[in-house]
C-alpha cells in the first residue's frame, strides 16, 4: 500500500474505523449495521476492511470480545455474534486464538453456573493410565506446575468446604504462596464426580471429596493439604477463568 497502510495518515479511513469500532462496541454486529458499515465505506471510498494492519483489526475484535462478556458471562448467543464480527473483519481463528481460548473457558463456566457440567473425553491425553471408579465421571482437567510447600504462612486461600456453596470470584483475592515452594515437575489436575486427582507421569493421587477433604482454592491454582505439608498445583493456562471453573465445579459435586 506504499507510504500509507490502510488507516494511516487518512482523515477518512480513521473516520471508518471509528464507525467499526463504535458498532461492535456492545459485542454484536447486525445485518442493518453491516449494511450501514458497508454504505459508508463506500461512502468514503476507502478500501476494504481485509486490507487493515491484522493488529488494527484483532484490537476491534478484542474491543467487541470484552464488551461479549463485560456481564461475567458468555453464552451461545454471545459466541455467534462474535462469530459474525471476526468474519467482517477477516480475521483467521490463529490471529485471535488467545481471546477465543478466554472466552471458551468463560463459556464453560457461564454453563456451570447454569448447570451444564462439562465432560473429558475418555481420549484426551489427560486420562491416559488413569484409573477411573466404575461409573466414574472425568468433568474438567488442567495442566499445572506441581510444588511441595512446608507451610503457607497464613495465605490460606479459599477453602472448598463439603456442602457450602462457592461464593463466586472469591478466589481471585487469593494468590498461591509460593515462597519457599520447591518445583516437583508438572503434571495434570482432574476433577471427577468423586475426587480430585493429581496424574504426574505415570503415577497419580486422589483426594476424595467428604467432610475431611482439604482443598484450598486460589486465583492461579489450588493448594491440597497434607498431614505433613502442602501439594501446590500452579495452573499453566494464565486464565483468570480457570480458578472460576474449579470453584463452581468442586461446589456443584462436593454436596
Amino acid at each position: 500500500m506504499g507510504i500509507k497502510d490502510w488507516f494511516g495518515g487518512d482523515k477518512k479511513k480513521a473516520a471508518y474505523r471509528d464507525k467499526l469500532k463504535e458498532a461492535v462496541a456492545d459485542g454484536r454486529l447486525d445485518t442493518q449495521e453491516m449494511k450501514s458499515l458497508e454504505e459508508l465505506r463506500k461512502e468514503l471510498d476507502v478500501g476494504d476492511v481485509a486490507g487493515d494492519r491484522t493488529v488494527i483489526r484483532r484490537e476491534i475484535y478484542n474491543e467487541a470480545a470484552g464488551a461479549a462478556k463485560r456481564d461475567g458471562e458468555f453464552t451461545t448467543e454471545d459466541a455467534a455474534e462474535l462469530k459474525k464480527i471476526q468474519k467482517f473483519l477477516a480475521l483467521r481463528d490463529d490471529q485471535v486464538e488467545q481471546t477465543k481460548w478466554d472466552l471458551a473457558r468463560l463459556r464453560v463456566l457461564t454453563e456451570i453456573r447454569q448447570g451444564q457440567l462439562p465432560t473429558v473425553s475418555p481420549s484426551n491425553v489427560s486420562l491416559r493410565g488413569v484409573q477411573l471408579e466404575p461409573d466414574e465421571i472425568a468433568h474438567y482437567s488442567v495442566s499445572v506446575d506441581v510444588l511441595d510447600l512446608p507451610n503457607p504462612r497464613g495465605a490460606d486461600g479459599v477453602p472448598m468446604v463439603w456442602r457450602k456453596p462457592y461464593d463466586g470470584g472469591s478466589a481471585r483475592a487469593h494468590v498461591l504462596p509460593e515462597d519457599g515452594a520447591k518445583p516437583q515437575g508438572e503434571g495434570s489436575l482432574i476433577i471427577t464426580d468423586r475426587r480430585l486427582i493429581l496424574k504426574t507421569g505415570n503415577r497419580s493421587a486422589a483426594v476424595k471429596y467428604g467432610p475431611e477433604a482439604r482443598i484450598h482454592l486460589y486465583g492461579d491454582g489450588v493448594r491440597l493439604q497434607r498431614t505433613v505439608g502442602n501439594t501446590l498445583l500452579r495452573f499453566r493456562s494464565g486464565s483468570e477463568e480457570t480458578g472460576e471453573i474449579v470453584g463452581e465445579l468442586l461446589s456443584a459435586l462436593m454436596k
